[in-house]
């Protein structure tokens, strides 16, 4: 009985073994599979792939990293992230994890919204607070408004404004402009007294450690300074016979004094152009605002490309902001492709000057209108301007916020104006209302950057840490230029 046990299973097994052999067939419609005996013992070693070298020139896989953003925020837009690699806040955001060992540097344009600091001073203080650095940062050398900005007290005499939205008071040269669309003529003995303040932000408005002039000298040119109320050594005197003019353009110089300051006055003797007073740190963030006035913006495309990269040398900034919007809207233009054809010329020419530098387009804020019903609604024209501009945004590379939905959309406005944030012609905010726009925009930017440390984290072959600063190769490139083209022709 167990010998013939034994022949039946021997039998079985061999006639199984004898199946493995076979290719899957079938009969019927039936399908027979190929039979494995050992399949359990030899599963685990069949799949193991062979590893292969890898070539020392082998490219990296390039991941997409899918950005993390709360529930009801409007983040910033990056237009090319996945095959294109570019992503144009990676360099600010880089930048603000160097605070604690260098200056990180913001431009802020814009027009009437961001009058007397409204925004970008709550903006400025929420990262001042949590990256260091302190001042006001840049100052036009006359203000309009200077009776009605917090941030800083300035008192200024015997200088004439030249600015590019008021081109026909004093005939206004656009090739002379600095980077602020403006430059200053003085006369006899002119002068600019500024006092730092505790009345709002103190701890990073009090006190600052740099003060910077930048000014256009004529032979003769003498500058005087005392700080805190105490004269110093002579600070400035131009006496050269030549070479008073830069072969690409009017000279452009920075003349610092580096003390505990809490007050400055700087008077001027002599011939030449001025654009501002810088007031800040060693270290830290600096927000400059560039606002004026009644501007849609065209003018930054009339500042000459050479000044533009005169101050990359000696202003250089890790993050332009453009924010303009509020006198194109219309509620009855529809289409703004001839604005935007405008003012690419300015981002072009913004990206030229600065390589380096993350460039970010606000989108017009919102703009609330009673409707027939006695409702407020967004203005007509104010959503297919935010839409124009996003396009714009796109077409050229830059970062784009969509403020308007970031504000909170339409009635908006009438909801900050009820809660004395915004005036009541639903267009402009005050401070009250840039505390609170302004934290908003913090938040966002916060969520931008978590995501950047995310992505370095997970790939960093993938993200370089810094773009290299190239404004030098570029001043050094357009000045051969012109000595090849105009070697003859005459200077501003």
């Amino acid at each position: 009985m167990a010998k013939r046990t034994f022949f039946i299973v021997l039998l079985v097994v061999l006639v199984l073994t004898g199946c493995y052999f076979l290719p899957p067939f079938s009969i019927m419609g039936y399908e027979f599979r190929q039979v494995n005996l050992v399949s359990d013992v030899i599963a685990d070693t069949v799949s193991i792939p062979v590893s292969k070298p890898v070539k020392k020139d082998t490219v990296p896989t390039y991941t997409y990293y899918q950005d993390s953003v709360p529930s009801g925020m409007i983040p910033i837009e990056d237009f090319r992230d996945s095959l294109g690699i570019h992503r144009e806040m990676d360099h600010f955001y880089e930048a603000l994890r160097q605070s604690k060992q260098r200056v990180v540097r913001i431009a802020y344009f814009g027009d009437s919204f961001i009058e007397g600091d409204i925004l970008t001073a709550h903006i400025r203080e929420l990262l001042q607070s949590r990256f260091g650095g302190c001042g006001v940062g840049f100052i036009d050398i006359k203000s309009q408004i200077a009776g009605f900005r917090t941030t800083v007290t300035e008192f200024s005499s015997g200088w004439t404004e030249y600015n590019a939205v008021n081109q026909g008071a004093h005939g206004f040269n656009s090739r002379l402009q600095g980077i602020n669309s403006r430059y200053y003529i003085p006369s006899s003995m002119a002068y600019i007294d500024v006092k730092c303040q505790n009345r709002v932000f103190p701890g990073h408005l009090d006190t600052v450690q740099i003060a910077t002039v930048y000014f256009t000298p004529e032979v003769g040119l003498e500058m005087n300074c005392s700080v805190n109320q105490q004269p110093q050594e002579p600070f400035y005197s131009y006496s050269a016979i030549t070479d008073s003019i830069d072969s690409i353009g009017p000279r452009i110089e920075a003349q610092s004094v580096r003390d505990s300051i809490s007050r400055i006055r700087v008077t001027v003797n002599g011939k030449g152009r001025f654009y501002g007073i810088a007031l800040e740190g060693e270290q830290g963030i600096v927000l400059d605002n560039f606002s004026m006035r009644g501007s849609s913006g065209w003018q930054l495309g009339m500042i000459p490309e050479e000044t533009l990269l005169k101050f990359a040398h000696i202003r250089h900034y890790d993050l332009i902001i453009l924010h303009y919007g509020l006198n194109v809207a219309s509620p009855s233009t529809h289409n703004y492709t001839s604005y935007c054809n405008h003012f690419k010329t300015a981002i072009e020419n913004f990206k030229r000057a600065f390589p380096d530098t993350s460039l970010l387009l606000f989108s017009i804020s919102n703009r609330d209108k009673r409707g027939p019903d006695g409702q407020f609604k967004t203005m007509d024209g104010v959503e297919e301007l935010v839409e124009a501009q996003r396009n714009m945004a796109k077409e050229t590379d830059i970062a784009f916020w969509n403020l308007q939905q970031g504000m909170g959309g339409s009635g908006s406005m009438e909801r900050l104006q009820k809660e004395g944030c915004a005036n009541k012609d639903y267009t402009h905010i005050n401070f009250k209302g840039g505390e609170v726009i302004g934290k908003i925009f913090y938040d966002v930017l916060m969520n931008g950057k978590m995501n950047y440390n995310r992505r370095v984290k997970q790939n960093p072959h993938q993200y370089k840490t810094q773009k290299p600063k190239q404004a030098a190769k570029s001043l050094h490139h357009l000045d051969s230029v012109h000595k090849n083209k105009n070697e003859h022709e005459p200077h501003i």
